[in-house]
């Protein structure tokens, strides 16, 4: 799995995406974190490739990071520089 971190203030914009490119949620999970925070996790599937979303907001400082199959990297790095945009 490759790893990226992602700005937690594009985590809403990336789920968007996510729903224009046709990728089906399989699994996706929220709750309290460390007692002092709250995060979720949300996992995309299409055809054999896995998207992994997880973010964190712990005393409000937020972190998101995506794991993912390593043959769409090149298609979450143009996502990602959508984002940016």
């Amino acid at each position: 799995m490759e790893h990226l971190t992602l700005n937690p203030l594009y985590a809403e914009a990336f789920k968007q995406q996510m729903l224009k490119q046709h990728w089906l949620i399989s699994h996706q999970d929220a709750g309290q974190n460390h007692f002092v925070g709250w995060g979720y996790e949300i996992c995309w599937k299409r055809d054999d490739s896995l998207v992994v979303l997880r973010y964190a907001d712990k005393q409000g400082v937020a972190s998101a990071f995506l794991e993912l199959t390593p043959s769409i990297l090149p298609e979450m790095l143009k996502l990602l520089k959508l984002l940016d945009e």
